[in-house]
């Protein structure tokens, strides 16, 4: 993962480029919530956006091809988060038995955000999560840049 942050007092910017191994995904989770943090929020919508960065890598990693980008933004009162490969076949919402291990990721994304979709060109999947009202919307300037790619290296 290569982070970057560029923030502004309307708008702050994490985006990080993830090598497509399981182990990755930890490393999204905890450097998302890391990044909001930074930015002044906490609580559920910490715990719902990492939930939601989860699922859309995981499913980048298994179903996508190539390196991951992954985005987050807070922009205008919501926080969005993207996650593109290079695939374009579109994601899609499946119906999971209740015994089956996984498929559930874009309802439990579809769940948690106010809304979500993907790209028209099938490579990336979004979603976006409206700030709470004890959330503050223009958040103080910040920037941060590390690279931690190598395999052992820790996110932030």
């Amino acid at each position: 993962m290569t982070p970057t942050t560029v923030l502004s007092q309307t708008q702050c910017r994490f985006e990080a480029v993830i090598d497509p191994k399981p182990v990755r995904v930890s490393h999204a989770r905890h450097a998302s919530a890391a990044v909001l943090r930074l930015w002044g929020m906490s609580g559920s919508l910490v715990d719902d956006v990492q939930l939601v960065v989860s699922e859309l890598v995981t499913n980048a990693i298994e179903h996508g091809h190539g390196r991951i980008a992954l985005s987050i933004a807070e922009v205008a009162g919501t926080v969005k988060i993207e996650v593109s490969d290079c695939n374009p076949v579109p994601a899609q919402v499946r119906s999971a038995q209740h015994d089956d291990l996984g498929g559930r990721g874009l309802m439990i994304v579809a769940t948690l955000a106010d809304s979500w979709g993907v790209s028209e060109n099938g490579c990336t999947t979004w979603a976006s999560l409206m700030l709470r009202d004890s959330e503050p919307v223009g958040l103080p300037m910040v920037s941060a840049a590390r690279s931690v790619t190598a395999a052992s290296a820790p996110v932030l």
